[in-house]
């Protein structure tokens, strides 16, 4: 329940994201969902868990450091959706199951079957068909996203890790808050932050920082905390065909063969990584 709750979240985020980046630059847009999702978790843990609080500053290095990659992904990401679009953002963004595993294999020793290896290898297939949807390879928006799903795949990483000591709806309130500052930082140090926007900016903004931050991340982080990782991540791999679903209903959207047939290969990819997970027969 709390993944597919999570998968719904994360899927209509995208749309608002398309709708506030009309009217506002990438680091624009991070800094108010960030800040808007900073000020409910404020408020609520304010008014119902202030041990909350005590929580994220006894965990303070843990937490910013999951919040560090998660900014840099949240930076790429947003990049990708203004740069490709959202559905093929979100297809595309499904790789950080793919580095997540490769991170277990490198890093923690793990096993890697050949299922796991067909599995990778039916998604890299899915990528070339997306990424050729108008026989134009977009290179910069594939990096830009790739990029992103490393990022959040080291995150996804660090949280498994840390959510078991540090409560996931205190997790997620801290991952947001410390996100708010670094990415408020960049962007004045950059100079695009931007003061001067549509108010409709703001409702946008803020329905986005509740879907695709506050009640995404913490149902994730949830979710994480009584479901194995593997698991989770199959349950995600619904998220693009619900932004597909979205981005037609509410921005008129409709997604092409390309998007739809390299998008459900790198899908099915990702599910045979999460399921085969642990249980096919070792690369020799």
């Amino acid at each position: 329940m709390f993944a597919v709750s999570a998968s719904l979240m994360f899927g209509l985020g995208p749309v608002f994201i398309r709708l506030t980046l009309d009217f506002v630059n990438v680091e624009t847009m991070n800094v108010l969902f960030t800040a808007f999702a900073s000020l409910c978790f404020v408020v609520f843990f304010g008014a119902f868990k202030k041990g909350h609080f005590r929580s994220i500053l006894r965990n303070w290095r843990k937490v910013a450091l999951v919040s560090l990659f998660s900014a840099a992904g949240s930076l790429l990401f947003t990049y990708g959706i203004f740069l490709y679009g959202p559905v093929n953002a979100v297809f595309l963004i499904q790789f950080t199951a793919v580095f997540t595993i490769l991170f277990g294999v490198a890093f923690f020793k793990e096993r890697f079957s050949r299922l796991e290896a067909a599995g990778i290898l039916v998604a890299v297939v899915g990528v070339f068909i997306l990424a050729y949807g108008d026989l134009t390879l977009e290179i910069v928006s594939m990096v830009v996203l790739l990029g992103a799903a490393l990022f959040f795949a080291s995150t996804n990483s660090l949280s498994k890790f840390y959510v078991q000591n540090v409560n996931p709806v205190a997790l997620a309130g801290g991952n947001a808050m410390f996100m708010f500052l670094f990415i408020f930082v960049f962007a004045v140090l950059s100079g695009t932050l931007k003061t001067t926007f549509p108010s409709i900016t703001l409702l946008y903004a803020f329905l986005g920082s509740v879907t695709g931050v506050v009640l995404s991340f913490t149902l994730f982080f949830k979710a994480l905390e009584v479901f194995e990782i593997s698991k989770a991540a199959t349950v995600r791999t619904m998220e693009p065909f619900l932004t597909a679903i979205f981005s037609f209903v509410i921005l008129a959207l409709t997604p092409t063969v390309n998007q739809l047939a390299g998008g459900a290969l790198i899908v099915i990819g990702v599910v045979v990584l999460s399921l085969t997970k642990e249980k096919g027969t070792p690369l020799k």
